[in-house]
């Protein structure tokens, strides 16, 4: 990141009621899909005159209960729906922790290993031992602290690097739009070169706390020797099929950079007075592991239910681990993140921002998803849809609040 309902339909839900011993039906209204509706048209109307939003950028809620299922949407095309794709972006951590802990409950990895260890059962070490692969620390490193953004791993995606010849350019752009390359196959193995050879970090391993999509991309390089297949296929046996999520990807081709359709049209603005471009297609192939997935609404509000309401591939044991936050770290704990809405994970790419979150008290889910962005504006677009999720929640009947941890 830079910083990321179910519902039958998005129109007023009528439930047709036989009434014992009349023979007739008689339609009741869906209260709760119908009050949901309403707020979220009110409030992205007002957001959207506020923010000279495009056309269609719109917003959709996806709400998973104990009680029900519901999805409100406003701005969007016609049809849009909780079954539309959209990018992910860092949201995708949440998959490649699980990934990284799966391995450690089946004993494949130990958390508390360094970079340098053995992989167990083995004499290969997580990492290569190659030019590539000498990072900064690299032997006090463990994947832990990589799993909770405290190895001062130098993050390329999302910090410029001053050394010539990127001169102030964050990595991917430097390639991109510098060189002029946008059809560039970004590998792990390219992006840990960069931090080796410019001898990048942010400070010793566990001192602080520094996001790093970086180190979400060793992670999945671990993932990959560990298991013996590659990210998209690991998580594909061992998170989707499991889980049930049948419209969630995890592309890593350059050349592959469209969505499945039906999808949400992404727009993005460095600042909306100057405009929003249609940022839809993009090449993901540098944020294998910390932000290549695309999915729904409706797959990712069974995803996070399932994963943190210890229904999924993970044990208690490991879910503890999993959403314990660290010492120094303010709410963010291993892949998982806290927010009013709960524990989960927010994600922002070029186009689309979103939020996905469970709150394990109540067992209700919640996805919000924008297909748009202005960088200028992100603070606020992230409370815009945090305020979406917690009057969803509240009309619907879960007013427990969830403290920050």
């Amino acid at each position: 990141m830079v910083i990321n309902i179910t519902a039958r339909y998005l129109s007023f839900l009528l439930l047709p009621v036989l009434l014992a011993g009349c023979g007739s039906h008689h339609p009741t209204v869906d209260t709760v899909q119908l009050r949901i509706q309403e707020m979220v048209s009110a409030k992205y109307s007002a957001y959207k005159a506020a923010n000279n939003l495009p056309d269609n950028a719109g917003v959709v809620v996806h709400l998973v209960t104990p009680t029900g299922t519901w999805t409100a949407t406003a701005g969007l095309p016609a049809g849009a729906d909780q079954h539309w794709h959209y990018r992910i972006a860092s949201v995708s951590k949440t998959f490649t922790a699980a990934s990284i802990l799966l391995l450690d409950q089946q004993g494949k990895l130990r958390i508390d290993d360094r970079l340098t260890d053995p992989i167990p059962g083995t004499d290969v070490p997580y990492l290569p031992a190659s030019p590539n692969y000498e990072i900064p620390n690299k032997s006090q490193i463990t994947i832990r602290q990589l799993l909770s953004h405290r190895a001062g791993v130098y993050d390329v995606y999302n910090t410029p690097i001053q050394q010539a010849p990127y001169n102030g350019y964050m990595y991917g752009d430097y390639i991109k739009y510098v060189l002029d390359e946008p059809d560039h196959q970004f590998t792990i193995d390219e992006l840990a070169g960069v931090i080796s050879a410019n001898n990048l970090s942010f400070f010793a391993p566990g001192a602080d706390y520094h996001y790093s999509d970086t180190g979400y991309s060793l992670l999945a390089k671990i993932i990959e020797r560990v298991s013996g297949t590659s990210y998209d296929r690991f998580i594909a046996d061992n998170l989707l099929a499991p889980v049930g999520l049948k419209q969630t990807i995890a592309p890593w081709s350059a050349y592959d950079t469209s969505l499945p359709a039906p999808y949400l049209h992404g727009y993005a603005s460095l600042d909306s007075s100057s405009g929003f471009d249609d940022t839809t297609e993009y090449n993901m192939s540098d944020q294998v592991g910390p932000g290549n997935i695309i999915s729904t609404p409706a797959d990712m509000g069974r995803w996070i239910r399932t994963l943190l309401s210890g229904r999924g591939p993970l044990t208690r044991e490991q879910l503890t681990r999993m959403t314990t936050v660290p010492a120094g770290n303010t709410s963010y704990a291993l892949g998982i993140g806290n927010s009013a809405l709960g524990m989960g994970h927010a994600g922002a790419h070029p186009g689309y921002v979103n939020l996905v979150a469970y709150h394990p008290v109540d067992d209700v889910a919640v996805v919000v998803a924008t297909p748009f962005i202005d960088y200028s504006k992100l603070e606020e677009h992230l409370a815009f849809i945090t305020d979406l999720g917690k009057e969803a929640r509240r009309i619907a009947g879960y007013t427990t609040p969830w403290p920050l941890q």
